[in-house]
């Protein structure tokens, strides 16, 4: 039996392999079936690319860099392209119909500026200033003209405190403005400027034609002396006298005449103190006095300094 064995096992007879022990199955040589795909195929496969799969190199940085300028820049200059021809057809457009309205019987062929009904009269130079901002350049009908840009750009002018525009169909526009009034001159820093009433300054007046109007002089002079220029208005004595209404330390006023005496007011109650003045004018022609100087500032009281030479002599009339 062991001969027949034996036969047996050299004709490729296997033992029986031992209980308890597995057999290790040989893993084939060579590159797995994973590794032998496409690369877009194991991308997919995986879900996705991983760290791996991402090389970036500075030579496709840079060319990546260079294409995003060059996309952003032909989009800029698209936009900025079609931009500006749908502007040039929208002008085209609105010329045309404007031309067809002139044609049919809107054509501007009156400008009427005036003054607004109380207010002072405007001089032929300001009305040819204000008609060479009505008809925008390239129209030629009254259905052109917007009454409300024509009223924002007269009131733009320096001298204009307010406008009114309407048209008077079919072929003419009226505008009716009210000036800024010329109230006093402000100097400040040596600068003389014209102010309206609420110290202001009226960039388009020169100093020079206004000497009439009452001068105000200091550091925010011009602001601060609308209350006193209004009190003047109404104290004729004192306003044919005055000299200039001078801003002490931004605090209170001095009063300038021509006398050369100098009136000092309270920092409360200016105006107050101006009318109790002309009161004084009335009553003693105390601005005709020699004096030098008129203290105001202490509340119910007044002090009077006398002219040097009569100095310890009795003032004209005993005030």
């Amino acid at each position: 039996m062991a001969a027949v064995r034996a036969r047996r096992g050299g004709r490729g007879y296997e033992p029986e392999p031992q209980r308890g022990k597995k057999r290790r199955k040989k893993m084939p040589s060579g590159p797995s079936p994973y590794e032998s795909m496409p690369r877009i195929a194991r991308i997919k496969l995986s879900g996705g690319l991983s760290g791996d799969d991402v090389q970036v190199t500075g030579k496709s940085l840079v060319l990546a860099l260079t294409g995003a300028v060059f996309f952003l820049g032909a989009g800029i200059a698209g936009a900025a392209w079609l931009g500006s021809s749908l502007f040039d057809a929208s002008e085209a457009f609105a010329r045309s119909a404007d031309a067809g309205a002139a044609n049919v019987g809107f054509a501007i062929d009156d400008v009427q500026v005036a003054a607004m009904p109380g207010a002072p009269a405007i001089t032929a130079a300001r009305a040819a200033e204000i008609r060479a901002l009505i008809v925008p350049e390239g129209r030629q009908s009254v259905l052109s003209l917007e009454p409300a840009e024509i009223q924002a750009r007269v009131e733009s002018l320096d001298w204009v405190a307010s406008a009114r525009v309407r048209r008077l169909w079919p072929d003419a526009i009226k505008v009716e403005v009210e000036r800024r009034q010329e109230y006093a001159l402000w100097q400040e820093d040596g600068e003389v400027s014209v102010i309206d009433v609420n110290g202001e300054r009226m960039l388009a007046e020169r100093a020079a034609d206004h000497a009439d109007l009452p001068l105000v002089v200091g550091i925010g002079a011009g602001p601060a002396a609308e209350p006193l220029l209004i009190a003047l208005e109404s104290l004729p004595q004192l306003r044919a006298r005055l000299e200039a209404l001078v801003r002490v330390n931004d605090r209170r006023w001095n009063v300038e005449l021509a006398s050369g005496a100098t009136v000092a007011l309270p920092e409360e109650g200016a105006p107050e103190a101006l009318a109790q003045l002309e009161q004084l004018q009335t009553d003693h022609a105390l601005l005709d006095r020699p004096v030098t100087r008129i203290d105001m500032r202490a509340p119910g009281r007044l002090a009077i300094r006398v002219h040097p030479a009569l100095a310890g002599g009795p003032l004209m009339g005993g005030v």
